[in-house]
């Protein structure tokens, strides 16, 4: 019985999701539309060699004092063109965004059936409210993830 107990929590304690390391070089960024009037799309573009690379953030937009909130990448990290940064990126579900944040992910979008971690996007208004961390969660290709490191971060403010 002890080793099954045993088994168990080296299993949970082990099993954490796999995190990747992408390098890109950062280009601009623009804001679109939501399915959500209280939210806008911070859209990230960034070159990969040849290739581009859309990273999606949701950031809160106060649309009776047509004001968005948008504290940067990460931990309030603006990024600075024709930079050469490295993200750690590890794919989350949206249960895995703390229940505290008022999340466009939470409200707007709903797990893939197969994979937790993709997303398929609905319509919904909701009230707007700021509250949680929007850098450190984006959307590449519908695919959600949580950026757990940035380098370099030199333009980050990171919480004590």
């Amino acid at each position: 019985m002890r080793i099954v107990v045993y088994g168990i929590i080296m299993l949970t304690t082990f099993s954490c999701k796999a995190q990747e390391k992408v390098t890109l070089s950062y280009v601009s960024h623009q804001y679109n539309k939501t399915h959500n009037k209280s939210f806008l799309n911070n859209e990230l573009t960034f070159l990969k060699g040849k290739d581009t690379l859309k990273v999606n953030i949701k950031v809160p937009f106060d649309e009776t004092n047509a004001q968005i909130v948008n504290q940067g990448i990460f931990y309030n990290c603006h990024l600075k063109k024709d930079t050469l940064y490295t993200f750690t990126l590890k794919k989350v579900c949206i249960t895995d965004i703390p229940e505290g944040f008022s999340s466009y992910y939470k409200t707007n979008m709903i797990p893939d059936k197969k994979d937790c971690s993709k997303l398929v996007e609905i319509q919904k208004n909701t009230e707007y409210k700021y509250s949680g961390n929007y850098g450190k969660y984006v959307d590449i290709n519908r695919v959600l993830y949580e950026i757990t490191g940035i380098t370099p971060d030199d333009s980050c403010f990171f919480p004590h």
